[in-house]
Parts: C-alpha cells; sequence; structure tokens
C-alpha cells in the first residue's frame, strides 16, 4: 500500500505513533485512503489531504483533518487544515504554506487526549442532525456554568446549571455530565459570562 502513497505518509504515521495516537491508513469511501484515529466520546479523526492522501506521483498540497461522530459520520469539527491554495483564507495557508506534518499531530494530540482542536470552524458543523447545536456559559461573577441548546432556527435556552468558581472547574462540570468542550472560551459578553461550544457522546 505504501509505495502507492505520497512519502509524506509513513512520515505522519510515525509522528502519530511517537505522540502516542493509534492511527492506521484505511480505504476511503470513493476511492483513496486516509488516516484513521479513533477519538473520544464515540467519535474519530480523518487525515486526508484534502479528502483523500496523495498518491506517490502526485503532488501534496494539503493537510486536512477533521472530528466525526461514530454514529452517523457526520464532520463535528476541523482539527486541523493547511493547503497551498492562494485563495484559501484560513491562517497558514496559500502559496508559502509549509506542509509540515508536526501541527497537525500536535492538533491531533490534543484533540483525541480530550482537549480542544487547535482549530474550530464557525457555521453549521456544531449542529447535530435535528438542528441543535449544544454551548456552554460560564459567568465568573455568579459562580455557575449554564448550557444551552441552540437551535438552528435561533432559539435559545438554558439546559442545566452547575456550580463552578474557575474554568478548569467548569471544564470539569461539563465533562462530568458528559460534555467535551471543542473551543476555548470566548467573551466575556454583555452580561460578563464567557462561552464555549460542545460536543456530547453519541453526536
Amino acid at each position: 500500500m505504501f509505495d502507492q502513497l505520497h512519502p509524506t505518509t509513513p512520515t505522519i504515521l510515525a509522528a502519530l505513533h511517537a505522540a502516542g495516537l493509534t492511527a492506521t491508513v484505511e480505504p476511503a469511501d470513493g476511492g483513496g485512503y486516509q488516516i484513521h484515529l479513533p477519538g473520544p466520546y464515540d467519535t474519530f479523526a480523518l487525515i486526508g489531504c484534502e479528502e483523500v492522501l496523495p498518491s506517490a506521483g502526485e503532488e501534496l498540497t494539503a493537510l486536512h483533518s477533521q472530528l466525526q461522530s461514530a454514529a452517523d459520520g457526520d464532520c463535528l469539527a476541523v482539527v486541523f487544515h493547511r493547503c497551498s491554495d492562494p485563495a484559501c483564507m484560513h491562517a497558514g495557508c496559500g502559496e508559502g504554506a509549509v506542509l509540515d506534518p508536526a501541527p497537525l499531530v500536535a492538533a491531533l494530540a490534543d484533540a483525541i487526549n480530550g482537549r480542544r482542536p487547535a482549530f474550530i470552524p464557525n457555521g453549521s458543523d456544531f449542529f447535530n442532525h435535528e438542528g441543535i447545536r449544544y454551548g456552554a456559559y460560564f459567568d465568573p461573577a455568579e459562580h455557575a456554568v449554564t448550557i444551552t441548546r441552540d437551535v438552528r432556527a435561533g432559539v435559545s435556552g438554558p439546559f442545566g446549571e452547575a456550580p463552578a468558581m474557575t474554568f478548569g472547574e467548569a471544564e470539569d462540570v461539563l465533562r462530568g455530565l458528559g460534555y467535551a468542550p471543542v473551543t476555548e472560551w470566548a467573551g466575556p459578553t454583555v452580561d460578563g459570562s464567557f462561552y464555549c461550544y460542545l460536543l456530547r457522546p453519541g453526536q
């Protein structure tokens, strides 16, 4: 198999294994190959360039990884993206992009180990198939973290509240309830709260 793939592929695998990550090259839907890694909370990560790994005679033009649901295969979050496309608006992309596997592996190590991916897209990728996105608000003044359900139509509502004094305690509460923070805390909002988006097991 490896004699059919770009020589960067074994390099990526070696770097993943050196970081303690289990990774295998698997056939992709529609042909070609991708690197597959088991992830947290019934998820898995895929590495492609951008969709599938390049063959031995092709040019390496991108490194891309996303976290997906094992239940339905939906993309939950983009973990890493770097490409040489001059029209790409992502940081680090363009004609002078350095396609070094090290930042990709570092981002995946964070995601697989239950921490936050290095890059999260805006838009609909956080919504599940029912059109619901889960988030958390932490109010340091009130010492409370609140989970919210944001519906695609724009209707939002609280979905439980728990005491927390620090950001670390807020994240412990979220993990204890079965949620995984997938963005850094942002804010503060007008009421002094900080917020992040979440994944749930089975989504």
